[in-house]
């Protein structure tokens, strides 16, 4: 029996998810950098300019979109369960 610890790949990922994922975190970017189209003071919102309340809005589109990206890789990028120390993969008979 050899003493080194056996050595896994990882699963691959699922390349069309991680595709959506990068376009859900880009969005974002490219909506911000944008900046012509928001760069105005009406319609107002509570008193607040539209520059400001839009770019309020886009903290929180911002972060549902970012964990919907996170939820996405989770998904392209299959789980190898480890033992509890954390140290090895396990093998596919160790899990059942």
């Amino acid at each position: 029996m050899s003493a080194t610890p056996h050595h896994h790949d990882a699963p691959p990922a699922n390349t069309g998810l991680l595709v959506v994922a990068g376009i859900l975190v880009a969005i974002p970017i490219v909506a911000l950098m944008l900046v012509g189209t928001y760069a105005k003071d009406g319609p107002r919102l509570a008193g607040f300019p539209f520059f400001i309340w839009y770019q309020f809005l886009w903290v929180i589109i911002c972060s549902a979109l970012t964990y919907a990206a996170y939820r996405v890789v989770l998904k392209a990028r299959p789980h190898r369960p480890m033992n509890p120390e954390g140290t090895e993969f396990l093998d596919e008979e160790d899990v059942r």
